[in-house]
């Protein structure tokens, strides 16, 4: 390995690494995907819920998918609201399998995968990066030789920034998630839906949901936003408090048992500021803010920011041209609106709204959107339709108040 140069390192194996990995490994090009964790199942949080779309834009099999569902559910702090369909509308994916499988299909395609070796630093020459890599199965450190290199690494962004960089300001959120085993009259409660909690009673600063897997199998969690640092400790005891008041009061599970316990941490800037290319460093993923600030589909949006940036990877590849900085300005264009739009939806319903509030808006969703337009909203972030609804409420206000009448 020592003698070897790559085309590509990609630190980090998540969606957004194994997907650039399956793309580039495809191209022909000498591609070497780093995991840090021995086996997949070590880090697996996501919640994991999407559309059907996903499964046909990335080509993935039938073999990762926990569960199917038709219906969505929204608890509040008082009422709970549900949008139901005959037919499916979208997918929970296993995600250790999801990242297995674009691995797998990865060194298929001639890719070598590196399990449980962790990314240390890095030096930056004229002509090529030097990674230093620590194998946590031996504690030896190796030196990997490549071309370019991708930060595929989320959060914590550990290639593009040096360890005492300054990186910009940034939103803070974590999350906790249980995956529980549930009698069978327990599971056939909450199967064939996505449920999501919102309001103080559920949630805090964030939303909280209920996931179904396979037979018997939900995926339970809660997440919480900040504004600022705050300690890791703390927070994670009142997302893990809120998720087990869930699975205790909620599901009412006399004989569950806990299967795995995850977190998350998730670091969010808010405008897309990131840097999107440095000293031979691409970032994807969540090393760009590719998840949308209410949630939703992030596997989905990272996995794209993978496939944009492998076209500006393989032209830099042919040609030695760098154009990288298109791709931070196709990928702002392509979503910062959407983006900015749903930084200041979610700010208003996770940290300013009352349950009140909360209430009278998930009340109005009800009565003016299908389960279509719903799915728009959460996952794809369309705004067309409830601006219009919006527009349409306001201009009858303002018929009735020109007549004198009552709204």
């Amino acid at each position: 390995m020592n003698q070897t140069i790559y085309d590509v390192v990609i630190v980090g194996a998540g969606p957004a690494g194994g997907q650039a990995a399956r793309n580039l490994s495809k191209k022909g090009h000498k591609v070497l995907l780093v995991e840090k964790y021995k086996d997949f199942g070590e880090n697996d949080f996501s919640s994991a819920g999407m559309t059907l779309e996903p499964l046909k834009e990335f080509d993935l099999p039938n073999t990762i998918i926990g569960s199917y569902w038709n219906d969505i559910e929204i608890q509040c702090s008082e009422k709970k609201y549900s949008w139901k369909s005959s037919t499916k509308k979208g997918v929970v994916l296993d995600f250790k399998k999801l990242r297995q499988f674009l691995a797998d299909d990865s060194i298929n395609n001639g890719a070598e995968v590196l399990m449980g070796h962790k990314y240390l630093s890095k030096k930056v020459s004229k002509d090529l990066v030097t990674l230093s890599i620590l194998n946590t199965f031996s504690s030896t450190i190796i030196e990997v030789k490549t071309k370019l290199v991708i930060d595929a690494t989320g959060p914590l962004r550990k290639v593009m920034y040096d360890d005492k960089e300054e990186q910009p300001q940034m939103v803070l959120g974590s999350g906790t998630e249980y995956v529980i085993k549930v009698e069978q009259e327990v599971y056939d409660r909450f199967k064939n839906k996505l449920v999501f909690f919102l309001g103080h009673k559920w949630a805090i600063k964030g939303y909280s949901w209920i996931f179904p897997m396979e037979n018997r199998i939900l995926k339970v969690g809660a997440g919480k936003t900040h504004i600022k640092s705050v300690d890791q400790e703390e927070t994670n005891a009142t997302t893990k408090k809120i998720t087990e008041k869930i699975i205790e009061e909620y599901i009412q599970s006399k004989e569950f048992s806990i299967i795995d316990k995850h977190g998350g941490i998730l670091r969010y800037s808010q405008g897309i500021k990131d840097l999107f290319y440095k000293n031979k460093v691409i970032a994807i993923g969540d090393s760009v803010s590719a998840i949308n600030p209410r949630g939703g589909e992030g596997i989905r949006y990272a996995m794209q920011t993978a496939d944009l940036a492998s076209l500006y990877i393989q032209k830099y590849l042919k040609t030695e041209i760098e154009d990288f900085y298109g791709y931070r300005k196709k990928w702002r264009r392509k979503k910062l609106l959407k983006w900015r739009l749903s930084e200041f939806s979610a700010r208003r319903m996770y940290s300013r709204y009352t349950d009140k509030q909360i209430e009278n808006r998930i009340k109005f969703f009800h009565q003016k959107f299908d389960i279509d337009d719903m799915i728009d909203s959460l996952f794809n972030f369309k705004y067309n339709q409830l601006f219009i609804r919006v527009v349409q409420l306001m201009l009858l206000k303002l018929t009735y108040f020109i007549k004198g009448q009552k709204f």
